[in-house]
């Protein structure tokens, strides 16, 4: 009979805990959670050609974005709340260590998202922001109440500001900048709703600057290796060697100036860097290609690692010829599948 009785407490503690879990989740509101009728919306704008005249640390361009769109949310409440609805933002992005009130969008550039605040508020507020009201009381009635007039994130300003000085130009694509979040009066002050309002995205847009550099007079460059063997005693990035010579010419705004310091690396793009090594770019191929790499090393013999950026003697005038090579180069004691292979990369410059 004991037995049987411990068994029968564990029992029912265990059904005890099964409920209590089934009741905890079973609460999806807050108290004056404002959820979307249809799901989070979304804003998308295009910034266009936006030029910067000014390519220096410090620099900003601006552009405001006002898309219009109302739509639908619900309310939900225990008990009548008569008050102001409160917005909150969050962001993917990090926010800047130099630039205060600004995010880091990428090496170049920081940003920073102002989002208006309409109701009887009416002004920008600089995201990231916690419970900003919009001074505009309505009543949420329990359980739920339904509105249909919401347009937050609907308009705003964004602004780049220089942290690095860019060549040639940077390209935005489908780049998102916060999320708008929001509640009915402050029972629950500082928590986020579980689902965004809305979602404020850069669609597209091309930021231009005067300070261009021209590699290998605009065309792409191609470097064949031909019939190569499959063994990584033959592919240890000394045989099967092609020249690469890399013509620079870089003209336009600080050029215009004087003579700059130019630097130039080899950036990994859809190839990536090798999985058995990161000096070394990777490559793709209809059979697995994972441990075979493409080296490049500099006139001294030395290895360009991709992604990082390299002085490089002899420029004159802003302008000059990195003289680099090429070779294939495979995992010791790998045996390459046989079959084409490509690897793609793209030479970028930096100054001072």
């Amino acid at each position: 009979m004991k037995k049987v009785n411990q068994f029968s407490r564990r029992w029912c503690t265990a059904l005890v805990l099964a409920a209590l879990a089934y009741t905890s989740s079973a609460q999806a509101w807050i108290e004056g959670e404002v959820v979307p009728n249809s799901g989070t919306h979304t804003y998308d704008f295009d910034l266009e050609t936006m030029d910067i005249s000014n390519n220096v640390v410090g620099g900003t361009i601006s552009k405001s974005w006002d898309l219009g769109g109302n739509f639908g949310v619900t309310e939900y409440c225990t008990q009548r709340i008569n008050d102001a609805r409160y917005y909150s933002t969050t962001s993917t992005m990090t926010p800047s260590t130099s630039n205060p009130g600004y995010y880091r969008l990428n090496e170049y550039f920081d940003v920073k998202v102002e989002v208006w605040i309409a109701g009887n508020r009416s002004e920008y507020v600089t995201s990231p922001f916690t419970d900003e009201t919009n001074r505009y009381s309505e009543s949420c009635k329990p359980p739920s109440s339904r509105f249909n007039n919401v347009r937050s994130g609907s308009k705003g300003k964004i602004t780049f500001r220089i942290t690095k000085p860019v060549i040639n130009g940077i390209v935005l694509v489908d780049h998102e900048l916060v999320k708008v979040f929001g509640r009915r009066g402050l029972l629950s002050a500082g928590v986020l709703s579980g689902e965004a309002l809305s979602t404020i995205n850069i669609r597209s847009g091309i930021i231009t600057v005067p300070d261009k550099c021209i590699i290998n007079q605009g065309t792409p460059i191609s470097v064949e290796f031909g019939a190569i063997p499959n063994t990584s005693e033959k592919l240890n990035g000394n045989n099967y060697v092609q020249q690469v010579p890399i013509q620079v010419q870089c003209k336009g705004g600080s050029f215009d100036t004087g003579y700059l310091n130019i630097k130039l690396g080899i950036q990994s793009a859809g190839s990536g860097v090798a999985s058995f090594n990161s000096d070394y770019l990777g490559t793709n191929g209809a059979n697995d290609r994972r441990d075979l790499g493409i080296v490049i090393k500099d006139s001294s013999g030395s290895t360009v690692v991709p992604n990082q950026f390299y002085d490089v003697p002899g420029f004159n005038n802003n302008q000059g010829v990195w003289n680099l090579t090429a070779a294939p180069i495979a995992k010791p004691g790998s045996i390459i599948p046989e079959g084409e292979f490509d690897a793609a990369a793209t030479v970028v410059a930096q100054f001072q």
